[in-house]
């Protein structure tokens, strides 16, 4: 019998034709390629063939796909310094939203702004008219969904999701979801569940805006442990917070991608931190609402898939992936979910049943793994191009760490510029940018920006980001504050 591998599909052998040529040097960065008329005539293959090649170049990091100009070689990852781990912690307190969270909130809307301000992929990279379609034939076969209360959910919605866990490293039950407004109300009845005002909840550190108010809201204490740019959470601050029996009532994590760092846990690391939380007796929240927009082949697993306790309590959403506005999230509360569930009852009651079973449809058609595909290299290739921009128009002394998924890019600018003043600068010439001072109670973040590659790349938005490299180089060059115990110093001296 023979053994050996069946040969790689044909638009493959001619991709690897093409990336031996670039690595070889043959072909070099911005080199423009054949169409994918000439390719398909070069090889006696078919358009749709040549288009594949191309594609899985692309998803590859190999070539860029640029609006009505064709294929590209893509130019190698930009060689910016990534943002040091700052170690320090200070002790667990009540949230204060800062008040340029407020002004963030106010102008995130702005239909104007390039980049925009929400982390979501842009409309034209979502399948709206598919889902226009879907929804106006649900709609006509079960008008009954406008008229009363679904208080379980869509059990086909709920299928669907414990089928796709598979791919995350979980085994689910349907019956074991709960159905939710969108990814933070999931968060949010997790979080009912196991604490009450006054707990201490542990989060990482920056952490997306929304969880630091979700914990405001309920009264509680967040002790902020460090997290690293590239491979999230520091294990060793997370082993020295929650060495006293009891301080720490249950931690939220977003190991896959999170809002604004982009990093990714290593599977080692989960093992680890699941480990420990479990020996502990700490609930781990975990949010994978970024999971499914990997840029390698394999999906990352989930802090669920290490869980032997039913005490992690993953969470995540459809907004990030294909609709941002049907708001549908959901929650597998493991050992919590009676509780969960009466929460979600008394809470919002139910979900819209329509938007449900119109995503249900959508992932069982096989619509959803195909826009997935589509959708995490066109993501790929923006991430690339954005990183690229950031290296030729921000001035020396930023660093920048460059995601393996997600939407969100981190990056890191001199000291003494206030990502307060960037973003107060930038709004005004409607350019999306994210202030770090927002995702933190402390001030450690405040030279930091987030910004967001859900927007296919253009000239408009490569003009806008040379704007805002010029507006941080302006900032950059006025001389850096001497603090106070600088100038005691020297005045002594």
């Amino acid at each position: 019998m023979d053994q050996s591998s069946p040969p790689p599909p044909l638009y493959q052998t001619i991709g690897a034709q093409l990336e031996r040529a670039i690595a070889s040097g043959a072909l070099r960065t911005g080199d423009r390629l054949p169409s994918v008329r000439a390719l398909s005539q070069q090889h006696r293959v078919s358009m749709s063939t040549a288009l594949q090649a191309y594609r899985w170049l692309e998803n590859r990091g190999v070539v860029q796909a640029r609006p009505k100009s064709g294929y590209f070689v893509a130019g190698a990852p930009p060689q910016l310094p990534e943002p040091q781990l700052d170690l320090r912690m200070d002790g667990a307190s009540f949230v204060n939203i800062d008040q340029v969270l407020q002004e963030f909130l106010y102008i995130v809307d702005d239909p104007q702004a390039l980049p925009r301000f929400h982390a979501a992929p842009a409309r034209e990279l979502l399948p709206e008219a598919k889902l226009q379609h879907l929804l106006a034939t649900v709609n006509r076969r079960h008008p009954e969904f406008a008229s009363g209360y679904h208080m379980t959910g869509s059990a086909a919605l709920r299928h669907e999701i414990a089928r796709r866990a598979v791919n995350s490293g979980v085994q689910l039950r349907p019956d074991e979801i709960v159905i939710t407004n969108g990814g933070l109300e999931a968060i949010y009845l997790a979080l009912r569940s196991v604490a009450s005002s006054g707990d201490t909840i542990l989060m990482e550190s920056p952490t997306y805006f929304h969880l630091l108010q979700v914990n405001e809201s309920l009264g509680l204490k967040v002790l902020e442990i460090p997290s690293h740019p590239r491979t999230g959470l520091s294990l060793e601050a997370l082993d020295f917070a929650t060495q006293t029996p009891g301080a720490v009532k249950a931690c939220i994590l977003l190991p896959n991608y999170p809002n604004p760092t982009g990093s990714l846990m290593p599977v080692e690391h989960k093992r680890r931190l699941v480990a420990m939380m479990a020996e502990r007796g700490i609930t781990v929240i975990e949010s994978d609402i970024y999971g499914e927009l990997h840029f390698d082949e394999q999906r990352p697993p989930v802090l669920k898939h290490f869980d032997e306790t039913g005490d992690v309590m993953l969470c995540s959403a459809f907004t990030k992936t294909v609709a941002p506005g049907y708001r549908i999230g959901w929650v597998a509360p493991g050992r919590h979910f009676l509780k969960v569930q009466a929460l979600k009852m008394r809470t919002s009651v139910a979900c819209p049943m329509l938007q449900q079973e119109v995503l249900a449809q959508f992932i069982r058609d096989g619509g959803y793994d195909h826009h997935l595909r589509r959708l995490r290299a066109a993501l790929k290739s923006q991430a690339l191009r954005m990183a690229d921009a950031i290296a030729r128009y921000f001035p020396v002394g930023c660093r920048l760490s460059m995601p393996q998924g997600g939407l969100l890019m981190w990056v890191e600018l001199p000291r003494h510029v206030d990502s307060r003043e960037v973003f107060a600068l930038a709004r005004l010439e409607h350019i999306g940018v994210a202030p770090g001072a927002a995702f933190s109670t402390s001030r450690r973040f405040d030279h930091f920006i987030r910004l967001q590659y859900g927007d296919p790349w253009s000239p408009a938005l490569d003009a806008a980001m040379r704007r805002l490299g010029q507006i941080v180089t302006r900032l950059a060059e006025r001389p850096a504050p001497v603090r106070r115990g600088e100038r005691r110093a020297a005045a002594e001296a």
